[in-house]
């Protein structure tokens, strides 16, 4: 049946008005169910977060002088979708970087957090990219530049180990470190910036500010009471005072140019480490702004490995100066008779193979006493088969060898303390000779120490026992009220030693030092008296390294030290020298007193 005109009319009609009531309660729907998320969505369009980086911790010496300070520099940071509808702007910001526009949308991609969250594209950015962005700003909406902070040594001190370094964080440490880092956030990478990222980093900051529909920044809402958008202001991380004598970790960081190998200083009344210097080393300002592939490569590839810390990574055979450790475990077991006089002819014989003394004419006879002071390899020879290795893996791992000593810093090895368990496993179960033992007696082996571990042993001596445990950090500063937090140092006791293993061992350490025999003459000061240990430990790779371990004044010990030179000849001709300046040095600034003290507060 054919429709009507009238009939037409009133479906189209009624068709219409159908359409109209689905407009009309899509209208209503989105304006009164949904109107809250949308209005939501048009503030983020309107109004724009910005995080505030906090001002990071600065580091100070024990004197409160800052040797580690904040540099102002400035990263650049784009809204993704904003740059996304200018695609002119990455030909731009690629110039101002030195780099592609592939990099650089690896980068956002890298980094991005949402289409309208500004992300770091370029942190540190140089003068002449800077004033290039600034002078283009027009053509770059949703480009903004904010205030970072970069790391300024100060007072001629480097010590890049002992510092460390900063860098971009990666995906592993955002899981591990939680909601205070975004992409692109800095965090300590080695050294003290990683060891005391939490204190040092502080706690973020925020602001809201108001773009117009190009995504130029056109107010601050955050001091507006009347907008709703109440900005959080940054709390700025924890300065952190150290152990460290500016004056003395700048002589020996000067002394050691040049050389292979490092010094370590402890203050022998709780442990804090008063300079610690490792050589050779690289400029810290390389990693204070982005390093380049080529110079990273460079670092890397240096033979003389200047990114590896000798002092605490490093392990080498201690030499002559182990040698205290073959005293006490021999006194402690009664198999050592100190009054024992041992002829040494220069050689030692044992099966058919000679083992030599370090002096080729020989030193005669001596007893225990003479053999400390004059190193005699042959009574330690004679001395190492009676206590036999078991007993001297035993006191050796008492002493703390065999495992890191704890100290506040990163990537500390423990080193190697061979003892039968490990003998069986290289060698086969019998099947190594009783004549090793030799080689570990004076030093030598598979002994493995790192020169921390040394600097430890000879506070361990000098404290009779009582000791600490190593420690960079020695408190914290509130950069806003300037209140300061000292924490006690961990103490550490060596059970068992009787008094008298400690008197033998640290009277044959004045011996070598004071003696007109002694093996370090050379670190005699006058009016400090002090006692040490020479080694000269063989390398087969080339010069032998040089050892010496000590502490001053002998009555009362301030300090214990550690010098070790890689490939430096004679301990005693070589070493033994830098103590001598590290004891003269502070014996004039009559700081070897002062260092016993817990505080310097109002020095």
């Amino acid at each position: 049946m054919e429709l009507t005109s009238q009939s037409k009319h009133s479906i189209f009609s009624a068709g219409l008005a159908v359409l109209l009531l689905i407009l009309i309660g899509r209208f209503a729907y989105v304006q009164l169910y949904l109107g809250e998320q949308y209005l939501l969505e048009s503030e983020k369009n309107r109004v724009r977060p910005v995080e505030i980086e906090p001002p990071r911790g600065l580091l100070r010496d024990r004197y409160k002088d800052v040797i580690v300070d904040n540099r102002p520099a400035y990263a650049v940071y784009a809204v993704p979708a904003e740059l996304a509808r200018n695609k002119p702007a990455y030909q731009i910001l690629a110039t101002a970087f030195h780099t592609s526009e592939d990099e650089l949308r690896k980068q956002i991609t890298r980094t991005k957090r949402g289409n309208l969250i500004p992300t770091k594209i370029e942190r540190q950015i140089n003068f002449s990219g800077f004033s290039l962005l600034h002078e283009r700003r027009v053509e770059l909406p949703g480009i903004e530049f904010r205030a970072e902070s970069r790391r300024s040594y100060l007072n001629g001190i480097k010590a890049p180990h002992l510092f460390g370094y900063l860098g971009e964080i990666s995906d592993a440490e955002l899981t591990a470190f939680g909601d205070n880092y975004v992409p692109g956030d800095l965090i300590g990478k080695k050294g003290l910036e990683r060891e005391y990222e939490k204190i040092l980093r502080g706690k973020k900051g925020r602001r809201y500010m108001e773009v117009d529909a190009l995504g130029r920044v056109v107010g601050d809402l955050s001091g507006n009471a009347g907008s709703g958008y109440t900005g959080v202001k940054p709390e700025p991380g924890m300065d952190l005072i150290l152990g460290l004598d500016a004056s003395l970790q700048r002589m020996l960081e000067a002394e050691m140019l040049g050389r292979k190998g490092g010094a370590i200083v402890l203050n022998c009344k709780n442990g804090e480490v008063l300079a610690m210097v490792t050589k050779p080393d690289y400029d810290p300002d390389l990693f204070s702004r982005p390093l380049s592939s080529q110079e990273w490569n460079r670092l890397i590839s240096d033979p003389e490995k200047p990114l590896y810390d000798r002092m605490v990574q490093s392990l080498y055979a201690p030499g002559s100066t182990y040698k205290l450790i073959t005293v006490i475990a021999g006194l402690e077991t009664g198999l050592i008779d100190p009054d024992e006089r041992v002829f040494c002819p220069g050689y030692y014989r044992f099966g058919n193979r000679a083992f030599g003394c370090w002096k080729k004419g020989g030193h005669g006879t001596v007893n225990l006493l003479q053999a400390i002071e004059q190193s005699c390899d042959v009574y330690f020879y004679r001395m190492g088969l009676k206590v036999g290795l078991e007993n001297w893996a035993k006191y050796s791992r008492l002493f703390g060898f065999g495992k890191p000593t704890g100290i506040d810093l990163v990537d500390e090895r423990g080193g190697m303390v061979p003892d039968q368990e490990y003998m069986d496993q290289r060698y086969g179960r019998g099947k190594w000779s009783k004549g090793l033992m030799l080689n570990l007696a004076i030093g030598q082996g598979e002994l493995l120490v790192t020169p921390l571990q040394m600097a430890y042993f000879a506070m361990t001596l000098a404290n009779e026992g009582r000791t600490f445990k190593p420690r960079v950090r020695r408190g914290y500063m509130n950069p806003v009220n300037f209140e300061e937090e000292y924490p006690e140092p961990d103490s550490v006791f060596i059970p068992g030693i009787q008094p008298r293993s400690y008197e033998y061992a640290k009277r044959g350490m004045y011996m070598v030092v004071n003696s007109p025999t002694g093996t370090a003459r050379s670190a005699q000061v006058p009016g400090v008296i002090s006692a040490g240990k020479t080694g000269t430990a063989q390398n087969p790779h080339g010069e032998t390294h040089a050892w010496f371990i000590g502490f001053a004044p002998y009555e009362d010990p301030q300090i214990a030290y550690c010098i070790f030179l890689e490939n430096g000849g004679g301990g005693g001709a070589n070493a033994a020298p830098f103590a001598r300046k590290i004891i003269a040095m502070l014996h004039e600034q009559n700081k070897l007193v002062a260092h016993a003290r817990m505080k310097d507060a109002d020095d």
